[in-house]
Order: C-alpha cells, then structure tokens, then sequence
C-alpha cells in the first residue's frame, strides 16, 4: 500500500510539473521531537535530533503564486523518548514493564504535507511567508530501546510496526519563513516549521492513556 502512494504521489507531481502554475524543489530539514501523554506519569524525558527530506512542491491557487497548496513526498525520521512511571504493568511484545521505564522509539515516516501558504511581494529578492496545515505520515518502520537493561532490544523491537507503533499519524503544522531569489526561477528556502501531532501514535496493552509527538523544524530548501 505504501508503494502505491508513493507511485501515485509521483505521478500526479509529475503531471503537474509540465504546467506553468506550479513550483518544484527539495527539501532537508532537521527537527527536534518530544512526547505528550495523556497521562501525567507518562512524561517526555528529553529532546530528540531527526530529519525530514525530499521533494516538495507549491501549487498555485486560481494561477496567483502568492497563494498555493504546499504538498510534497517526504522521508522523516523522528524519535522521541518516554518515561513510564505507572502503577500498573503494561506490555510490549513479550516484555512485561513492572518498574519505571525510559524507552525510546525510532520512528521513520512516509510524510505528504497538505497545507496552504501565503507569500508576500519581493522586498529586495526576499519573498516572506506564512504557512497552516495537516501533514500525513504513514510508518515505514519502528525500534525502540529501554533504559532497562533487563528488557532486550531484539524483545521489544520485534512487532513494533503496526502493533506497538500505529501504520498512521497525522499533524497539524504551521510556520513561516523566507526564500531568496538567487537568479532565474531559483530561491533559497529558510524557515521555522512546528509540528502538533492529533493522533495517539502508540498501542501499548494494558495502558489507557493517548501519546502524540510534536516537533520544531528548521526548514531548509532550494525551489525551482
């Protein structure tokens, strides 16, 4: 299933590009990520580095470039760290968690952005923006690690996609930034970009709570 949205994402960007209403460019931009739970002994135990990459694209409302729908073809890799101080036990896997626990999860996710941008005239080849939205990530694949040396890496890992870490998220996102005309159809893209995860991201038995992860992205870019 996976495949087949990336191949159909692909197409329909490549259609697109043959018309004059619409902007191409890459994009890779490191991000820093953190947990929230629903429950107040489920709490973020530090900040975790991560990237997003690929191909991103602007596509111009009603022909006018100062508004567009901003939507692209990602890889994103996030991580984030809990710590679990529960009174109940809870389960991953095989692995029973009795004890207070630090696990952190490696995360990497298909991402395609839906969002609306809003650009201002050039003031001197800068060209400023704003931007309000939802981005879909699909999971590719999941680890996780336990502060714990008694739970083992390969017992906690093993059916972490899709049972632990669910195959969907979704986010909402905003930002703003700038692009610099460096000549022809060519900016630099630089911005700030927060990301506010909607959907519990987590299917752990036995734990009654919801988890969602946010992220700060510097947006870094070249568009053509």
């Amino acid at each position: 299933m996976t495949r087949s949205i990336v191949l159909l994402v692909l197409l329909i960007l490549t259609q697109l590009g043959f018309a004059q209403n619409f902007r191409l460019g890459f994009q890779a931009s490191p991000h820093m990520s953190w947990m929230n739970s629903s429950k107040k002994n489920i709490v973020n135990n530090e900040l975790r580095p991560g990237i997003k990459y690929g191909l991103q694209a602007d596509i111009f409302l009603a022909g006018f470039p100062r508004y567009s729908l901003n939507t692209g073809l990602f890889v994103a890799n996030h991580s984030f760290s809990a710590h679990y101080q529960v009174e109940e036990d809870f389960f991953i896997n095989d692995v029973t968690f009795s004890e207070p626990v630090t696990l952190t999860y490696q995360l990497n996710y298909l991402e395609i952005p839906l969002n609306i941008k809003l650009k201002s005239d050039q003031f001197y080849r800068f060209t400023f923006y704003g931007q309000f939205g939802l981005t879909n990530l699909i999971n590719l694949s999941a680890t996780a690690s336990s502060g714990d040396e008694r739970f083992s890496g390969d017992n906690i890992n093993q059916g972490m996609n899709n049972r632990v870490i669910k195959p969907y998220n979704l986010s909402m996102i905003m930002g703003g930034g700038a692009e610099y005309d460096v000549g022809g159809n060519t900016a630099l893209h630089l911005g700030l970009q927060y990301s506010n995860g909607l959907i519990d991201v987590t299917t752990i038995r036995n734990l009654d709570e919801k988890t969602v992860f946010n992220s700060l992205r510097l947006v870094l870019g070249v568009m053509f």
